[in-house]
């Protein structure tokens, strides 16, 4: 059985030397593969993820960098073409917007993007941004065998609101389970998650390694 986990977050470049991102540690994408790791059905692990992300020492890991949605729709559609996968495990944090252009208030609509390093003299600085692909839309085109886990993340929002967000991409996306959590209720060692089915049922799950338990053991 192979598995695919992506972890972390994307990075978006700004120019040559400045990068927008996130904060998201792939500390849950981590844990996760290391439960894989301990099942012995488990053959392989594919885990995708950025640079700074937490990362699996299983001899069964195989990890692959990437930093930018593109890079990681590339790496994705590339080891999904070769390779079976049972599992799909889409924990990243993806960039909902990319640069599209750098601008100023002054000069709007010259983009300065191809000047390499914007100068730090530069005032009133302006970053025009685009939409990125929904990496999650992508699965069922190129996998559509694999169980595949999505994770929707809100900010104070109310339960029902929650349950019914997360919900939304399972059904939008033919996902079998989604991961619902809210970043009020993300701290330190706390991790509350809702793992949600296509029934929407779901069960309440109060830290990183229940949830990372719980996903290996609705998916084996």
């Amino acid at each position: 059985m192979n598995v695919l986990i992506t972890a972390g977050g994307t990075t978006e470049k700004i120019d040559n030397v400045r990068s927008i991102s996130n904060t998201s540690t792939g500390r849950l994408g981590c844990l996760i593969a290391d439960d894989f790791s301990t099942n012995s059905s488990v053959e392989k692990i594919f885990y995708i993820c950025g640079k700074a992300a937490a990362r699996p020492e299983s001899a069964k890991t195989e990890i692959i960098y990437v930093d930018s949605v593109a890079s990681l729709e590339n790496a994705l559609r590339g080891l999904l073409s070769r390779v079976k996968v049972d599992i799909i495990i889409h924990s990243m944090a993806v960039s909902d917007y990319r640069v599209k252009a750098v601008t100023t208030v002054s000069d709007f609509g010259k983009t300065m993007l191809e000047s390499g390093k914007i100068s730090s003299n530069v005032d009133d600085l302006l970053l025009v941004m685009e939409r990125t692909p929904k990496i999650i839309a992508m699965f069922r085109d190129v996998s559509p065998q694999s169980t595949l886990v999505g994770f929707k993340l809100l900010d104070n929002s109310p339960f029902e609101t929650l349950i019914d967000r997360g919900f939304d991409v399972l059904t939008q996306n033919n996902c079998t389970f989604v991961l619902a959590n809210d970043l009020t209720e993300i701290s330190g060692e706390r991790h509350v998650g809702y793992l949600i089915d296509r029934t929407k049922n779901f069960t309440k799950y109060e830290t990183k390694q229940a949830i990372a338990e719980a996903t290996v053991s609705a998916t084996i």
